[in-house]
């Protein structure tokens, strides 16, 4: 997939991927980098994410599990929204329901995605969460 679907500076974006599976991490990285999105910081949990986000941050999007050990990642969106950052967000569930998506959204996350999802479902989400970034 062309990264011109992004825009010429998204592959200057710096993008956190929290979520506690190594081997999802590992697809969002791949997912990432074919973009041409180079700058990726990885973290385990919404408690690692935010000792992440002082040290490497701010970060221009960011993609997280819901479910994880620690600070899960309704709580870590919580946080970070009262703390007011603005990173676009996306929220990765398995528990996709209506009432689940709109408790994210009120929250303030951009999209979900929900679990299973291929790299092609990924990108079709990145691709309408950031088209107004620049």
């Amino acid at each position: 997939m062309s990264t011109e679907l992004f825009g010429p500076g998204l592959t200057k974006f710096k993008v956190l991927v929290v979520d506690d599976e190594q081997v999802l991490r590992t697809m969002i990285v791949y997912s990432l980098q074919a973009l041409g999105i180079k700058k990726i910081t990885l973290a385990n949990n919404g408690d690692e994410a935010l000792l992440k986000m002082e040290i490497a941050g701010p970060f221009d999007l960011i993609i997280c599990d819901w479910v994880m050990p620690g600070m899960n990642g309704l709580d870590y969106l919580k946080k970070i929204r009262a703390d007011n950052c603005k990173a676009k967000f996306l929220m990765l569930t398995g528990k996709a329901t209506g009432e689940a998506v709109a408790e994210a959204m009120a929250a303030g996350a951009d999209s979900y995605i929900a679990k299973p999802f291929n790299v092609k479902d990924l990108r079709k989400r990145l691709v309408h969460i950031t088209k107004d970034l620049k």
